[in-house]
C-alpha cells in the first residue's frame, strides 16, 4: 500500500515553508502487519532518520496531532520522519509475536523502511510516556540509533523529589486525608504503566549510550509531577552520564503531558527541531 497525500498548503503551513518545498507523505504497510506514514523532504534529505512511536494507546497521529504536526515540521528541514502504529494499536494488525522482543523488531522494520524510502542510514527515536520507554530500551542496544528524544521518559524519586514532593502537602489537611483514604484502596501504581528497567540497570544503560556517542534531548512536563520536579534530579537519578555533553534537558513545570495547549506543542516542537538541527544538522546528516 503506498497512498500519496496531496496536501501541500496544509503541509507548507504547519512547516512555514512555500508549498513547492512541502514535504511529501505516503502510507505504507510493512513488518508484521504494521502501518505507517513517511514523511519526506522535498529537497535534499538528511541520512538521520526519526521515528515517531506510539504514546499509550495513541495511534500515529499523536495526542492532539502532534507527531503529525512534528512530522512535517522536521521534513521541511530536511529530516526524512515515519510514524506509524505498533502492532495492536492504531492501522496495525494485532501481534503476531508474544515474545519480549516484539518492541525491538518492530522499530527494526521501520527502520528498514525509511531506510528504503528515503536512503536514512541513522536514526533518531522520538516518544512521549510508554513511546518513550519504548525509545530509552532500544537507543541502549541498537547501533543505528544515533538519538532519543525522550518526553516524560524515565526518571526515579530521589530524596530531594520526595522533599519538594511531600512538604508542601503536609500543610494541607484535606490533602492529607485524601492521602490517608488512598492507602486503603490503593490503585494502580507507576510501576504498572510504565515500562523502566531497575535503576542500577537504567544508569548502566545511559551510560553506554553516552560512551557510544548517542544523543538524547529529555523533556519533562507538570504531568511527570509524581516522579520528577526539578532538573537536579535527573543526574541524581541516572548517574553522571546524565549530565554529558550531549545530554540535554527540559523542565516544563507548567505544561501538561500530552501538551493540549496548541502554544505548548508549538514550543516543543520549535525545541526539538532547534535540537535536530544543532546535533543532526548538515556536518553530521551523514
Amino acid at each position: 500500500m503506498n497512498l500519496q497525500i496531496d496536501n501541500l498548503r496544509a503541509l507548507a503551513e504547519v512547516a512555514d515553508v512555500t508549498p513547492e518545498f512541502a514535504p511529501q507523505e505516503s502510507v505504507h504497510r510493512f513488518g508484521d502487519g504494521l502501518v505507517g506514514v513517511v514523511t519526506r523532504p522535498s529537497r535534499a534529505c538528511s541520512k538521520v532518520g526519526v521515528l515517531l512511536l506510539n504514546a499509550g494507546l495513541t495511534r500515529h497521529t499523536g495526542p492532539f496531532r502532534l507527531h503529525v504536526d512534528l512530522a512535517r515540521t522536521l521534513a521541511a528541514r530536511g529530516f526524512p520522519v515515519l510514524r506509524f502504529d505498533q502492532a495492536g494499536l492504531g492501522d496495525s494488525d494485532a501481534p503476531v509475536r508474544t515474545t519480549g522482543d516484539r518492541r525491538q523488531h518492530e522499530i527494526e522494520a521501520a527502520m528498514r523502511l525509511l531506510a528504503e524510502q528515503t536512503g536514512a542510514m541513522r536514526f533518531v527515536l522520538c516518544g512521549l510516556c510508554s513511546g518513550a520507554d519504548d525509545a530509552f530500551h532500544v537507543a541502549a542496544v541498537h547501533p543505528r540509533v544515533s538519538g532519543a528524544i525522550l518526553l516524560d521518559g524515565v526518571a526515579f524519586p530521589t530524596p530531594g523529589f520526595w522533599l519538594r514532593h511531600v512538604l508542601p502537602r503536609l500543610l494541607n489537611a484535606g490533602k492529607v486525608l485524601r492521602y490517608i483514604a488512598s492507602r486503603r484502596n490503593a490503585g494502580p501504581a507507576l510501576a504498572d504503566f510504565r515500562d523502566w528497567p531497575a535503576k542500577a540497570d537504567a544508569r548502566r544503560m545511559l551510560s553506554g549510550m553516552v560512551d557510544r556517542g548517542t544523543r538524547l534531548l529529555f523533556v519533562f512536563t507538570g504531568g511527570a509531577y509524581h516522579y520528577f520536579n526539578h532538573r537536579d534530579q535527573l543526574a541524581a537519578g541516572l548517574g553522571r552520564a546524565a549530565r554529558a555533553p550531549q545530554v540535554a534537558l527540559e523542565y516544563w513545570r507548567e505544561y501538561d503531558h500530552t501538551f493540549y495547549l496548541r502554544k505548548h506543542r508549538r514550543v516543543l516542537i520549535a525545541r526539538i527541531e532547534a535540537w535536530m538541527r544543532s546535533e543532526f544538522g548538515p556536518s553530521e546528516s551523514n
